[in-house]
């Protein structure tokens, strides 16, 4: 009968219960919401998405989780008319759980994707004691995700037009290593091309030692030259 129970929830999209077993004399019960995208949020919903998105942005500034001890009053005072404010009730606790136990396994499950995806990776490590006086390691991993060209040449592009830099102007692309930022070159190749009918300088894909060996190349031929003028 419950099975029957949750296949109709299922295509209603409203609720699915589940029991879990936590023990062998244990168990709990857990409801999932079922949103669909297609209908309005339900209120509480509303106000969960409201905690959730200023979680993100505590993140994303490297807020304290002791700053949002006293958010949700200020959001009540700032914005009297919104129901949503409030009901939106978040401090330091809250929002630690929020962080590691309902977005974390999120971003998780994105960054092992992209991991899997790319071509490769450089691992490090480090060995620590952390704030409880245990030992912890930490793992970091380093890899270019051609995805993120876009999030690059945007931002290039952007600042162009917020400074109101011509890019018909920009001659050619350095950086420190030939291998990597190729889907950038040729993105903001692209761009010159659709703007302003121009193109990028071609030397190689390393132009700052090209032009650096060229040009010690050119002194040392002078030099030489010169000893023979002078000998």
């Amino acid at each position: 009968m419950k099975n029957t129970n949750n296949l109709n929830a299922l295509k209603n999209n409203s609720q699915l219960t589940l029991s879990i077993s936590t023990t062998s004399s244990t168990s709990s019960t857990h409801t999932i919401q079922l949103v669909d995208s297609n209908k309005p949020l339900l209120f509480d919903d509303q106000v969960s998405q409201a905690e959730i998105l200023w979680a993100l942005k505590s993140v994303q500034n490297v807020f304290s989780y002791k700053n949002s001890d006293d958010i949700g009053k200020l959001f009540r005072t700032m914005f009297q008319d919104s129901k949503i404010a409030q009901k939106f009730s978040i401090q330091h606790s809250k929002i630690s759980y929020v962080i590691a136990h309902g977005l974390w396994p999120y971003f998780r499950d994105l960054l092992i994707k992209d991991i899997k995806n790319c071509e490769g990776f450089v691992l490090c490590f480090d060995e620590q004691t952390n704030n409880q006086n245990n030992k912890q390691l930490d793992l970091y991993f380093r890899y270019w995700n051609h995805a993120q060209a876009n999030v690059v040449v945007d931002g290039i592009l952007g600042a162009f037009r917020t400074d109101g830099i011509d890019i018909s102007k920009l001659l050619m692309l350095s950086r420190d290593n030939p291998n990597v930022n190729k889907t950038v070159d040729k993105m903001i190749n692209d761009a010159m091309k659709k703007k302003v009918n121009a193109e990028l300088l071609n030397i190689g894909t390393c132009n700052l030692h090209v032009i650096h060996n060229g040009f010690r190349a050119g002194m040392d031929s002078v030099t030489k030259i010169k000893l023979c003028l002078t000998g």
